[in-house]
């Protein structure tokens, strides 16, 4: 429904250096439920990528906050199992995609309803996360418990 009735925005594919691959098209159509994202690769090779859903934070935030729960499933290729995320955990998400050539690929992103067996499950997915990216020293700043850390230290120091 929502890819025939949703707001349209423009999205970009950008490589690991965070420049912009004019052979992806990718744009996302959403509704206040429901968010399909679509990548298309045009071009006659294979192409990997990340795709940049910064252009979507804007539309979220009006709506949402960040300990709002999504469920993100892959709609062509339909045999894993659905994955969820904190909002701002997703948008924020850098996970290499690979396109062969003139193929796409299909995200739906969902809004979870608040069920705090759901947020527990997004919360220790988070952590694992987290402590994956510490031990391979990579960067965990997109982390919502490294965000819900950070608003603390912030916001209310004298809480920790």
């Amino acid at each position: 429904m929502v890819l025939r009735y949703g707001e349209l925005v423009m999205l970009s594919a950008i490589n690991e250096l965070r420049e912009f691959i004019p052979d992806i098209l990718c744009y996302a159509r959403f509704s206040l439920m429901e968010t399909v994202i679509i990548a298309t690769n045009l071009s006659d090779d294979t192409r990997k990528f990340f795709l940049d859903l910064s252009q979507l934070l804007p539309v979220y935030q009006k709506a949402y906050t960040n300990n709002t729960v999504v469920m993100i499933k892959n709609v062509i290729s339909d045999d894993s199992d659905p994955s969820y995320y904190f909002l701002r955990e997703f948008i924020e998400l850098r996970k290499q995609q690979s396109l062969p050539s003139y193929r796409s690929l299909m995200i739906s992103v969902t809004i979870c309803d608040d069920d705090q067996f759901i947020f527990k499950k997004c919360l220790t997915n988070s952590i694992e996360r987290t402590k994956r990216n510490l031990l391979a020293k990579k960067s965990i700043e997109t982390e919502q418990i490294s965000l819900l850390f950070t608003d603390c230290v912030e916001h209310n120091p004298t809480d920790i």
